[in-house]
């Protein structure tokens, strides 16, 4: 007996919010603001002109890899909120992100050195634009087969296509047995 999908609609239960735990988050940005603190508090403490230059830069190249990691808590895709007019992209510092879903032109899902999420739409002011978020987003999968769903003049590349027909045909046939 085949195992049964995991990915729910929310069509007829908006709102419906999906976010990166939050206990992850608070602990990736606590724990590089607690590397970065050090990294600078050795630089200026234990760092003289007669150290040798090893331990001169390697707090730098930490302090760097630390800092890039803490951006990037703060600029990645923080939760997906399903509403019935919309569809919004948060954030933690950069602003929110509303996208109509009869404005979504074309999804797609595309490796760059990882898989990311490419969601091309029309904005407010008639701009069109393009939204890059990253595949590894909890539940990437259903909030991909909800935007399918929801917007059904969205253009798809073959693989995304390939897999969101294969889920709506599972779906389909899970309600048929449960019926």
């Amino acid at each position: 007996m085949p195992r049964e999908l995991n990915i729910e609609t929310v069509r007829g239960r908006m709102p419906v919010r999906y976010r990166m735990p939050v206990f992850m988050r608070i602990l990736g940005i606590v724990i590089h603001s607690l590397i970065s603190g050090y990294c600078i508090f050795m630089l200026f403490t234990r760092v003289s002109s007669e150290t040798h230059i090893l331990l001169k830069i390697l707090p730098l190249v930490i302090l760097f890899i630390s800092l890039d990691a803490l951006f990037k808590h703060f600029t990645t895709l923080n939760s997906v909120f399903f509403t019935p007019e919309c569809l919004w992209f948060r954030y933690l510092l950069l602003p929110s992100v509303p996208v109509e879903y009869d404005k979504i032109s074309a999804m797609e899902l595309r490796r760059v050195l990882t898989w990311y999420m490419f969601l091309e739409f029309t904005d407010s002011r008639g701009k069109r634009r393009l939204l890059k978020n990253p595949a590894s987003f909890p539940k990437m999968m259903e909030i991909m087969y909800n935007i399918a769903d929801l917007a059904p003049q969205v253009r798809m590349n073959e693989e995304l296509d390939k897999m969101i027909s294969v889920i709506r045909r599972v779906k389909d046939r899970q309600e048929q047995i449960s019926e």
